[in-house]
């Protein structure tokens, strides 16, 4: 159950915002064989002063946080980072240099779903 926050800049076109969404998505299934009702994935628009870029970012610049269950291989993870740099250059026209990619991994008892059920029991 990947959960997924993408940060941007406000003011893109929601057709972009689609693109970058379903890119993510494309990324996961691909990658992770997510299954799609158990990939979690929301876009947040932040105001161009409260989002300074680092040096060497561009105003297209995009914050990826992903929450994933621990256990996966770190060659897993790389690939998943890949395919999500690949799918955001080729779909919506992302630079590279602008992906910025964090995975958090809390422990499985940290999960909860449906009705409060923690996954660990499920």
């Amino acid at each position: 159950m990947p959960l997924v926050k993408i940060e941007i800049r406000s003011g893109k076109p929601v057709a972009y915002l689609q693109l970058l969404i379903e890119s993510l998505r494309e990324a996961f299934v691909d990658t992770l064989q997510t299954p799609e009702a158990a990939l979690w994935i929301r876009l947040c628009e932040r105001k161009v002063e409260n989002f300074p870029m680092p040096p060497g970012r561009s105003g297209d610049a995009v914050l990826i946080e992903v929450s994933l269950m621990p256990g996966r291989e770190p060659a897993t993870k790389e690939g998943l980072f890949r395919a999500i740099v690949e799918h955001l250059v080729c779909d919506a026209g992302v630079r590279p240099d602008d992906v910025c990619i964090v995975l958090y991994e809390p422990p499985i008892e940290n999960w909860a779903e449906h009705g409060g059920a923690v996954m660990a029991s499920r």
